[in-house]
């Protein structure tokens, strides 16, 4: 091997890593600077700041369309190191809820949540949720939430419109929950979705 060839292999070898220093950066500022993370005050202006700068090194800031974006997530995929996995160890799941608003033509209303098959189902769709709200293109959140819905719709086969909630847990520190104060939910997106009685499908929108 030529000294040329050393230096190309080097080379790749530092991005390699270096992308994976920067990926674990970025997932362990962001989990950090979240506010039920238990980390102190002080350290959340280095967290986002860590956060802010990995962000920027992986691409995360760039358009979905823009090149470089696009071959920094397929290299990161294709390589393992931005997975559900979080490269290292399994990633823990966040407080992320997702609740069903059921319609049926006769005027009720009923709720209810995502039915999972066992342990292991349970585990991806909570790994699921807990990303679903760091996604940004939204028809491709929709797609998701729409997949979501018919897995219900199935269950429901009378229902005419079915609401999907996807939400967050405010956690409460540990003098508020002396106080009192439990978790409570707040909403981050709806998506509403039609169906005729006929049909399991919604309609073209």
């Amino acid at each position: 091997m030529s000294t040329r060839q050393k230096w190309i292999w080097a080379a790749a070898l530092g991005l390699h890593l270096f992308l994976i220093v920067a990926v674990s950066l970025h997932d362990i500022s962001s989990t950090l600077a979240d506010a039920g993370s238990g980390s102190p005050k002080w350290f959340e202006p280095l967290w986002d700041r860590t956060e802010a700068v990995t962000s920027t090194i992986t691409g995360k800031h760039l358009a979905v369309s823009n090149l470089l974006r696009q071959a920094l997530a397929t290299y990161a995929d294709c390589a393992g190191i931005e997975v559900g996995y979080s490269y290292f160890a399994p990633n823990v799941p966040g407080n992320s809820k997702l609740a069903f608003e059921l319609h049926y033509a006769d005027g009720r209303v009923e709720y209810d949540l995502p039915v999972v098959g066992g342990a292991t189902a349970g585990y991806r769709v909570s790994t699921l949720l807990d990303h679903l709200q760091a996604i940004q293109y939204v028809r491709l959140r929709e797609a998701i939430m729409k997949t979501l819905v018919l897995s219900i719709r199935e269950e429901h086969p009378g229902a005419v419109m079915i609401r999907a909630v996807f939400g967050v847990a405010n956690l409460t520190s540990a003098a508020e929950y002396r106080s009192g104060e439990r978790i409570s939910y707040r909403a981050l997106y709806a998506y509403d979705f039609s169906f005729h009685p006929a049909t399991s499908q919604p309609p073209a929108r």
